[in-house]
């Protein structure tokens, strides 16, 4: 590990976080929307096999994009991080976060497909799945305020905007564009969404607009009756 590490020069390019950062966005709002629609199933309200099954396969690969933000983190952030900023930081603390939270996603994993199983009108099972989301979403919270606290400004000042590209090539490798692109346009702020699409370029945007309609079908589904 470098002890002295070098920060930017002046007018040196740093890297583009809003990937990140949209990507944190969207694991708490999700989180907390599903523990709220879940607590209302287990409060009664009506959740036929489809909804049910539409939402237990949106948790399912949720908790596969979060799991697979750690591994990256794990593999290729915290290394990139190492070197490029040495005694400057110290990740040990962000990798024991990570270790507890697979903890939790083993839990709600588990959770889920019991949810999935369950019958219609089953509210402990129902509540069961909310308590585990409550509890994901708090524990995200808290670890995504302090990496962004402590993560970013170091980002900032001390890695190249080519590893930190490698990081966001890692991101794309292994992760679900149909369930990650429209997760990350819904999250996206006007200014973000708009250099998004800008450097997408037509054949994307086109993809995109279609993932967009069978996301939207997804969600009709899952919000289920209206209220």
């Amino acid at each position: 590990m470098t002890s002295r590490p070098i920060s930017r020069s002046a007018g040196e390019r740093a890297p583009d976080l809003t990937g990140m950062k949209v990507a944190h966005r969207a694991m708490l709002a999700d989180t907390r929307r599903f523990t709220e629609i879940v607590h209302r199933i287990g409060a009664g309200e009506a959740c036929g096999a489809r909804r049910r099954r539409t939402i237990a396969d949106y948790l399912g690969l949720l908790c596969d994009s979060i799991h697979h933000r750690h591994t990256v983190e794990d593999d290729v952030v915290w290394p990139i991080l190492e070197s490029s900023a040495g005694a400057a930081i110290d990740v040990r603390e962000l990798q024991d976060d990570h270790a507890e939270l697979e903890g939790l996603l083993g839990d709600l994993r588990n959770r889920v497909d019991a949810f999935a199983r369950a019958r219609e009108g089953d509210r402990r099972v129902s509540a069961e799945l909310a308590e585990a989301l409550a509890r994901t979403h708090e524990l995200l919270a808290e670890r995504i305020a302090e990496e962004e606290r402590a993560v970013f400004p170091i980002v900032a000042r001390y890695v190249s905007v080519s590893d930190w590209d490698r990081v966001e090539k890692a991101a794309r490798t292994g992760g679900k564009m149909r369930f990650e692109a429209p997760r990350m346009l819904r999250h996206a702020e006007p200014s973000e969404l708009a250099k998004m699409k800008k450097e997408a370029g037509p054949i994307i945007r086109a993809l995109l607009a279609l993932l967009m309609r069978g996301h939207d079908k997804r969600e009709a589904i899952i919000a289920g009756p209206a209220r």
